[in-house]
């Protein structure tokens, strides 16, 4: 789901819904501080198969999110659902970042 906050042009606020493998407790732990103190995220909440993050596409990347995963030891499930997702993330943070480069602010 994409939003973007009223009055606030410069923002493109985000919630992605993401399936993880591999992840123990404690990575877990980590990587829910990880993402809280990264720039652009304003809610995080990271379960032991998923990762709900509302983020700033302005500011952070869904690479940026993947990379920090796998920096933890986590990463994406393989599943063709959670690939499916990723790219179409991609392609909408793209799409974001690009009308507010123009300054536009109009939902698709």
């Amino acid at each position: 789901m994409d939003t973007e906050q009223p009055g606030q042009e410069e923002h493109a606020l985000v919630r992605r819904h993401l399936k993880l493998d591999h992840m123990n407790q404690l990575q877990i732990e980590l990587l829910a501080e990880v993402f809280s103190a990264e720039p652009g995220v304003a809610k995080v909440v990271v379960r032991k198969h998923w990762l709900d993050i509302d983020y700033d596409a302005a500011v952070l990347t869904l690479d940026r999110v993947i990379a920090l995963l796998e920096a933890h030891g986590g990463e994406l499930s393989h599943d063709w659902w959670t690939a499916f997702k990723a790219h179409w993330y991609r392609r909408r943070e793209e799409k974001l970042r690009s009308r507010l480069a123009k300054g536009d602010t109009a939902d698709d």
